[in-house]
């Protein structure tokens, strides 16, 4: 530990160690890694902090998964349709009203906080698209139901952040709780990979893209368990990135923000130029950017000399083709098809295109087998 430390990091070092509890051990080293020295040569220990609080959080995440398990206190909602949305705000913000407005749901809205207690399901109809919300409820923080919450959030295709009036404020405190739980919003999932070598050691792939010391990134990457890895730079990397790499609980969660208007209305923006900020007036819009990053595509068939038929539509992932199309709808067109016209994306309308053909949103498609 470098020797000069601040007074305020030892009486943190001191609670940590006499911490009786994860809890209080968790507690004591947030508060070591914020009063941490910030010079180089306490970059060893800054990172030990950081695995050491990383691997306290997963312990205590997955007892209480499995505590919830055996009590039958549980809030897994099986995903459905054409994504998994969950809607997340601190209390009394404006959540049951946006799931009502835009489902078919009709949650309990009170004036009072936590009246959610429990996951609130509703159905979004994108042109035929199911899209499935789930309004959570506010028990961010120190609550049974915490674990299985962002649980949740983890394995959804998109969150929407609720906050009232455009309180930047409310805001960055919903964000900070939400990446204490290594959540992301405000960060993307690097761009690096690493695979297995044969070789004993570490090498980069790319390693012109490596921003921080070569020996420096290897005696990180080794002491977080690495040992015979091809690591792959495919963006400029910073020790924060790696930091990212070896942290199993680092998830990133696509994001739109609504502003609930309670006294004013507000501009659609964009949060530090990253995440789109809504207004709740702007419900076409807001529909519009959810089925975007839910990264799917509605295509409708028809049949030969026939209109086409708009009340069941496929529903693709972006950049599918033709070929995936024709396996949804049944294996003897898939294994017969032998081209197909498309109304829509082509540069006519019914164009002849090819089994490979990359089917854009609202394309209309016939099939020839």
């Amino acid at each position: 530990m470098p020797a000069n430390v601040s007074f305020e990091f030892s009486i943190a070092q001191k609670k940590y160690d006499e911490a009786k509890s994860d809890e209080e051990r968790i507690v004591a080293l947030q508060d070591m890694v914020s009063k941490a020295p910030g010079h180089k040569g306490a970059e060893n220990l800054r990172k030990d902090l950081s695995r050491k609080l990383s691997s306290l959080k997963n312990k205590l995440e997955k007892q209480a998964l499995t505590n919830a398990k055996r009590s039958g206190n549980t809030i897994n909602i099986k995903k459905e349709g054409a994504g998994q949305v969950v809607i997340i705000g601190l209390a009394n913000t404006g959540k049951s009203t946006f799931l009502s407005m835009f489902t078919n749901s009709k949650p309990l809205i009170a004036p009072y906080p936590y009246s959610t207690t429990k996951p609130e399901v509703g159905i979004l109809n994108y042109g035929g698209a199911l899209i499935q919300l789930i309004e959570l409820p506010s028990f961010l923080e120190d609550h049974d139901l915490t674990p299985q919450i962002y649980s949740m959030v983890r394995t959804a295709d998109l969150c929407i952040l609720i906050i009232r009036d455009g309180l930047i404020s409310e805001l960055e405190t919903l964000i900070k709780t939400i990446e204490s739980k290594d959540v992301f919003i405000t960060k993307k999932k690097p761009r690096i990979s690493s695979t297995k070598s044969d070789f004993l050691g570490i090498s980069f792939i790319n390693e012109q893209n490596l921003l921080v010391p070569k020996t420096q990134a290897i005696d990180f990457l080794k002491s977080s368990g690495f040992r015979s890895q091809n690591i792959i730079l495919n963006q400029k990397t910073t020790m924060d990135d790696l930091l990212l790499l070896v942290n199993p609980r680092a998830s990133f969660v696509s994001t739109i923000i609504v502003s609930m208007p309670f006294t004013r209305n507000i501009k659609q923006t964009k949060y530090r130029g990253l995440i789109d900020v809504f207004d709740l007036t702007q419900k076409d819009e807001i529909i519009e950017k959810i089925f975007e990053l839910l990264e799917k595509v509605i295509v409708y068939t028809k049949k030969p000399g026939q209109k086409a038929d708009k009340t069941e539509p496929l529903v693709l992932k972006k950049g599918d083709t033709i070929v995936d199309a024709a396996k949804i709808i049944h294996k003897s067109i898939y294994k017969n098809l032998k081209s197909a016209k498309v109304w829509g994306s082509t540069k006519f309308p019914g164009q002849v295109v090819s089994r490979k053909y990359a089917l854009k949103n609202h394309d209309i498609v016939e099939f020839n087998v």
